[in-house]
């Protein structure tokens, strides 16, 4: 356990005790609601740009927003190697049938202990990944996302009071897109054999410009069979040059973590505790 980051927190306002979200308790619920919401709000074009953010890509959007002038030959290599080891790359001649490449439809798959019968996004169909894509056509797809994501972002609106954390190894960065997890313990998974981690701890409001990647954005419904929920993970995009950060406070943690029965490692871990203050 990483220091009960996700305890309840409870907040007097105007005489009221308001419940901050439990991740425990609310997820399920939540990511119910959340889901319906952005059923409502986006379309598949905003979905398939969304779901990208999920992947190793939002490293290029994040690139390719600041500077136009990257070259992305050595990203854009392994992704056609593990196509390739997928068996879905194809040459540019026959993308159409790529594209259309027909899925079982009547596989029945389960997510949150209900059936299914959609199929999961694919980021090499939607970045048209194929033997031929070179620098400037990938760079194309990803500017596309962008504008895509901007324009999702200008509608969405949280609409809840919760913490969200995100780890790294640098500085904040105030002009990226950026993944939080609702589970502290899933922001720290990914830097686990780092020994100093900064964590980050967002606390989003209703008015917070931000996108839950609910059901909805990691499967194409087109069978309108897929469950509401937060099931395939609890992670929430941001775009942290929208959100009004100030920071709250600071925290430094040591734990020591086991590698054997004669051998313990000290872990540093260095906690940015941050508001959203941001009102519509």
């Amino acid at each position: 356990m990483y220091f009960g980051l996700n305890e309840p927190e409870v907040i007097e306002k105007k005489n009221e005790i308001e419940k901050v979200f439990d991740y425990k308790e609310d997820l399920e619920e939540l990511g119910k609601k959340l889901d319906k919401k952005n059923r409502e709000n986006f379309s598949k074009e905003d979905f398939d740009s969304i779901f990208i953010t999920s992947t190793e890509i939002l490293e290029d959007i994040n690139l390719t927003r600041q500077n136009e002038n990257v070259n992305f030959d050595e990203r854009i290599e392994k992704l056609k190697e593990e196509a390739l080891k997928t068996e879905i790359l194809f040459s540019s001649e026959d993308f159409d049938i790529f594209g259309s490449m027909s899925e079982d439809i009547t596989k029945i798959n389960n997510l949150g202990n209900q059936k299914h019968r959609e199929i999961m996004k694919n980021k090499f169909r939607l970045l048209e990944i194929t033997k031929n894509t070179e620098n400037e056509q990938y760079v194309k797809h990803l500017t596309e996302i962008i504008k895509n994501l901007d324009k999702a972002m200008d509608k969405a609106k949280f609409g809840y009071k919760l913490n969200a954390f995100f780890a790294s190894t640098l500085p904040l960065n105030n002009k990226e897109y950026n993944i939080l997890s609702i589970d502290p313990q899933n922001a720290l998974e990914s830097l686990k054999e780092y020994d100093k981690i900064n964590l980050y701890n967002i606390k989003l409001n209703q008015e917070t410009k931000a996108i839950a990647l609910t059901n909805i954005a990691y499967f194409d419904n087109n069978n309108k069979t897929l469950p509401l929920g937060m099931n395939v993970s609890d992670k929430i995009l941001v775009d942290m040059s929208r959100l009004k950060l100030e920071l709250k406070k600071q925290k430094l943690f040591r734990i020591n973590q086991e590698i054997n029965e004669l051998q313990v490692k000290t872990k540093i871990i260095c906690v940015y505790e941050y508001e959203d203050l941001r009102k519509e």
